[in-house]
């Protein structure tokens, strides 16, 4: 039995559901909220596109254009803490959130595997906004002498970190339906493919000096939208998912 809090008016009722009949309440199709998170991604992708073609164009003068400068600033998608670092941190709010309402109500043998990657996501967003990774970069690379493709150094112990949990959830993924496993997967491979695999070209420009080149800018944006639309896959996917246990999936808001 699943027990959920029903807020109505100004008191919580709880209503007791089967495993097959357990219902998350929201006012707004979660499809709809979905295709509104892939055009907001592809609004950031376009602008942080525009904000580094200008960052390299007008570089010796940019501080003087107050207007211009902001722009940038505010939208460079190689910048942080600004508003795509921001809709990505909120992108791994969401995935927390959502994997730990599977927690929630899901079966006990998967339940657990969903709180972590709850939790994971929840330091991820941390990172996305803070860029805590990124102090690995001068320790490894400086004790290590790397360069090129492994320029940006965090990405070792990243990949480290990537296999050790392939390895913990290699279990769980059999646990899927085979729709899932796939989806999960694939998800999975379009974000590491930014996230590691673009960054390293990345890594490889810049130690090349081409860090204010136009291929430079294209890869950021590249890199950046492989990111964000991995986990809007991931999203959809927790989401489809929520479904095949629950009858309907609605929220709320009072």
């Amino acid at each position: 039995m699943a027990l959920i809090g029903v807020k109505q008016e100004e008191e919580l009722t709880i209503k007791s559901f089967s495993e097959h009949d357990a219902v998350v309440f929201t006012n707004m199709n979660l499809t709809k909220f979905v295709s509104i998170l892939i055009v907001v991604a592809g609004i950031m992708a376009i602008t942080g596109s525009f904000a580094g073609i200008f960052s390299i164009n007008y570089s010796e003068g940019l501080e003087e254009n107050r207007v211009l400068y902001r722009f940038v600033q505010l939208f460079d998608l190689n910048l942080e803490a600004n508003i795509p670092a921001w809709y990505s941190g909120f992108l791994m709010i969401l995935i927390s959130g959502l994997c730990f309402l599977i927690f929630k109500f899901d079966s006990p043998k998967t339940k657990k595997y969903f709180f972590i990657i709850s939790v994971m996501f929840l330091f991820m967003s941390m990172d996305e906004i803070a860029s805590v990774h990124e102090i690995f970069n001068n320790p490894v690379r400086n004790s290590l002498n790397l360069g090129g493709l492994l320029y940006w150094s965090w990405i070792i112990p990243g990949m480290i970190a990537v296999v050790l949990f392939a390895l913990y959830f290699l279990k769980f993924l059999f646990l899927l339906d085979q729709k899932f496993r796939m989806l999960f997967l694939l998800s999975g491979f379009i974000y590491l493919s930014g996230a590691i695999g673009l960054e390293m070209i990345g890594g490889w420009l810049y130690s090349n000096k081409l860090g204010s080149s136009m291929l430079y800018v294209f890869e950021v944006v590249i890199e950046e939208s492989l990111e964000m639309f991995g986990m809007l896959l991931f999203i959809s996917t927790l989401i489809k998912y929520i479904k095949s246990f629950a009858e309907t999936v609605q929220v709320i808001f009072r």
